[in-house]
Parts: structure tokens; C-alpha cells; sequence
């Protein structure tokens, strides 16, 4: 995800013609191909030289946040006033010293080859990013699991309307919490049985087992993913606005909390995910049910603290169950 504002791409493509020491990329050659390489370190100046000095390709991912779909305009640069304003055309036209500053500055790279374990590049991603805005794990996952259940993860996620809603986004989310509610709610509604209570475990073999086995699986996970989009516009109908959709209610404040609860969504989604469960929702007030359910000290400690056990992943599905209709239909996840 397209993470840097154009001041601060700006400001790095000034500093590149300016030709200031740069901080080294760092990448892990894939083991699965030779001369792929995965970005541990320094993915946003990749994104950033791409979109000001590659050939523009209007429907490649880097340049999907660019205004107009344009290559990389500068602006409020500090230094190099007179180039406020141009692309990189205008450089090789107008400015051929700057030009060619800007074509021979290196930029060094530090390789890392035949590592042990996704758990080693784990390491080194934090280790590199200490200091800085901490990564979240679904971050890690999208660099270090490319396939083609990746780029589906990152571009559907970016598709649901229902999605950015309840995130409250105009936009893909840079640290990828759609991505990651995307990618557990497919785990949770097609692999359930498989899951032992570790979640980080959970998801990151979901993510790699649909990668490895994408084209026998697209057909099922497209279909899966449009009964989520549905559940979720579904639920943002019944709760008449998506500002309440996966949150908890707080007892002790009388409200509704602000966050996404990740843990409440499973839940909500899931047994929203059937157009017969939709029918039979069609008439029940899903605000009134949140609330009874997180007044049960049961339900509530289920989704909020020691979410990721078995025991409290079937307590809070069986207690909101309780409170629904008895014809729902369990979800696969039950």
C-alpha cells in the first residue's frame, strides 16, 4: 500500500537529484525463484521512483492513489524551488544536469539470500523497523507471501465499499486493516476446522495455502467473498450505519465502543453470510442483540480478552447464536 503523502515522495525525489547519501534497501531473494526478490526494507522510495520515473502504467497498483492517475508531479520542495510543479519528462526536457543527477545517484541494496525461516524475516523486518511504526503482522504477510491470493486479498479489500465503511476509509488502508478482516473472515468462513487457537498461525497458513493452490480455490474464495461483501452490507442496513458495525457495546458507558472489535465482526459477518440467514435477520433488531450478548460477562470476555482460544472462539458464536432466531442456519465457522 501506497503509504508516503507527495510532499514527503517529494521531498525523497529531491534529496535522489540532490544526491544525499540514501538509506540502503534491504531484500530476500525468493527461494521459490531466483532473481525475485521480496522488500523487507525501503518499499515506499521503490513506490516512489516508480511512479515519478517509470513508464506510467494507469492500471499498476503503485499509481493507484496518484491524482488523475499521472505520473509523479513535485511539489513544496525546500531546496530545488524551480522544480515545483514538474514530472520527470519536464526534468529530461528542461533540466538535463538535475536529469542526470537524478539517473546516476545509487541507491545501495543489502541482499539476503537462503534464510531459514519466515520466522528469521519476521525478525529482521522488526528489527529494521524499530523506532518506527510498528508493522502489523498482516503488513508483514502481504511483503513476505506473494502470490496470487495476495494480490486478490489487497485488491478486493480496496473494492469493498462495505469494507471502508465500517474503517471509515475514502481509500486503502496503509496498514492493511481491511486486508487483514478480509483475510480472516475468508479463514474463519472456509478453514474454521483447522483452527487450533493459534490465530498468527492460522492466517499465515490460510494465506499460503490459497496462494499454492489459487487456481482450484478462486472460484469458491470470489464466490465466499461476495456472500462477505453482502453479510456486511447487510449488517451496515440493520445497524443504520456503519459506525456500529463490530463494535462492542460497553456496558460501563452505556454506548457503543469506537474501534473495530475484529473478534464481534467474525461473528457478526459469519452468520450474516447466508441469504436464508439474512431473511430470517430481516426482522430482528441486531443492535438490541449486541447489547444483551455483551452484557453476558461470558460473551464479553470472549471478545475481548483471551479471543484467540478455542473455548472462547465457541463461546461467543454459541451465545450470539442463542439470540437469534431458531431458524439461522449455522455457519460453517459454528
Amino acid at each position: 500500500r501506497d503509504a508516503w503523502s507527495l510532499d514527503t515522495k517529494s521531498r525523497f525525489i529531491e534529496s535522489v537529484i540532490l544526491q544525499i547519501p540514501i538509506p540502503q534497501i534491504v531484500l530476500a531473494e525468493s527461494k521459490e525463484q531466483r532473481g525475485k526478490f521480496i522488500v523487507l526494507d525501503g518499499k515506499q522510495r521503490l513506490i516512489t521512483l516508480s511512479q515519478f520515473a517509470g513508464e506510467l502504467d494507469t492500471n499498476h497498483p503503485f499509481n493507484s492513489l496518484l491524482k488523475n492517475n499521472e505520473p509523479l508531479k513535485l511539489g513544496k520542495l525546500d531546496i530545488l524551488k524551480d522544480l515545483n510543479g514538474i514530472r520527470y519528462a519536464d526534468l529530461c526536457n528542461s533540466y538535463p544536469q538535475l536529469r542526470m543527477q537524478f539517473d546516476n545517484h545509487s541507491i545501495r541494496s543489502a541482499l539476503i539470500r537462503n534464510w531459514p525461516s519466515d520466522d528469521y524475516l519476521y525478525e529482521v523486518f522488526i528489527r529494521l523497523n524499530t523506532g518506527s511504526a510498528k508493522l502489523s503482522p498482516q503488513e508483514l504477510r502481504q511483503a513476505m507471501k506473494p502470490g496470487k491470493f495476495t494480490e486478490f486479498l489487497s485488491r478486493k479489500s480496496a473494492e469493498s465499499e462495505g469494507l471502508k465503511l465500517i474503517l471509515g476509509l475514502d481509500k486503502p488502508d496503509f496498514r492493511m486493516r481491511d486486508v487483514d478482516i478480509l483475510l480472516r473472515l475468508i479463514a474463519f468462513n472456509a478453514r474454521s476446522k483447522l483452527y487450533s487457537g493459534n490465530l498468527k498461525k492460522f492466517l499465515d497458513e490460510t494465506h499460503e495455502f490459497y496462494n499454492k493452490n489459487w487456481d482450484t480455490e478462486e472460484a469458491y474464495i470470489s464466490n465466499l467473498l461476495h456472500e462477505i461483501n453482502s453479510g456486511i452490507d447487510f449488517l451496515i442496513y440493520k445497524f443504520e450505519t456503519p459506525k456500529l458495525v463490530g463494535r462492542k457495546y460497553e456496558i460501563s458507558d452505556n454506548n457503543f465502543g469506537k474501534n473495530i472489535n475484529r473478534a464481534l465482526l467474525d461473528v457478526q459477518v459469519s452468520f450474516a453470510i447466508s441469504q436464508n440467514n439474512r431473511t430470517a435477520l430481516a426482522n430482528e433488531d441486531l443492535k438490541k442483540i449486541t447489547i444483551e450478548s455483551c452484557s453476558n460477562e461470558d460473551f464479553y470476555q470472549a471478545i475481548s480478552s483471551t479471543t484467540k482460544s478455542i473455548s472462547s472462539f465457541h463461546t461467543r458464536y454459541g451465545i450470539w447464536k442463542s439470540k437469534l432466531p431458531t431458524s439461522i442456519i449455522n455457519p460453517t465457522v459454528f
